[in-house]
């Protein structure tokens, strides 16, 4: 029996390694499990991480790009309003500088023969007939209010003209008398005095349809005398 003592203490000593092995083992085994747990979730995470990176650059870049293209219309929008102010501010004050002149005209004329009277009439109606360019322009540009305002003052202006055709053709007839000449005279005055206050009105749908601050009460600009 003796003899049979070492084999035994053998097969136990090699039973306790290999039980101890196998623990190891199995522990060894959990833990590179769980590492590979650990590491499956670290590269779950840093993919994340990089997509919601990449996502955001991605967003901050369309931002970039929409931003760069709001700035542009923006910048497009400035441009044309300008252009566009310009070109109403270029109509109105090409259209009252000829109101001025032809009022101009109006009041310090004095002819001796009736054909000059007549190439008179015909000078001042051509000179107001080419203001309709502008009239065209600013009803494609500006509120109605405005191109209706120069319309009101254009007609107001050709009747001023008729008149001083028709003052000056009177004061040349023999036949006229004080009352002919006192008539035309007051009707004169009154259609010149209406200009006046037409061009006004032009300025002042001017001011509003650029956003200018309103003019104060203006002094009405005497009309010349006869």
């Amino acid at each position: 029996m003796t003899q049979w003592l070492p084999l035994f203490s053998s097969l136990v000593v090699a039973f306790v390694v290999l039980v101890g092995v196998l623990l190891t083992n199995r522990t060894n085994r959990r833990a590179i499990d769980a590492a590979d747990e650990r590491g499956s979730i670290a590269l779950e995470a840093a993919q994340r991480n990089v997509e919601a990176v990449n996502a955001a650059a991605e967003q901050r870049s369309r931002d970039a790009i929409e931003a760069a293209q709001r700035n542009t219309e923006s910048a497009e929008q400035r441009e044309h309003e300008k252009w566009r102010r310009e070109s109403v501010l270029a109509a109105v004050t090409a259209l009252l500088e000829t109101s001025a002149t032809v009022r101009q005209q109006l009041s310090s004329q004095d002819f001796t023969y009736i054909g000059e009277i007549d190439r008179f009439g015909l000078d001042l109606h051509e000179s107001i007939g080419q203001c309709g360019g502008s009239v065209t322009r600013l009803r494609i540009l500006s509120n109605p209010r405005l191109p209706n305002r120069c319309e009101d003052l254009l007609r107001t202006l050709t009747a001023a003209a008729n008149i001083t055709v028709q003052k000056l053709t009177l004061t040349l007839d023999g036949d006229a008398t004080v009352e002919d000449l006192d008539d035309i005279r007051t009707l004169w005055h009154k259609a010149i005095a209406s200009t006046v206050e037409q061009e006004l009105s032009v300025v002042k749908a001017t001011r509003a349809e650029l956003g200018i601050e309103p003019l104060p009460t203006a002094e009405r600009v005497p009309a010349s005398a006869a």
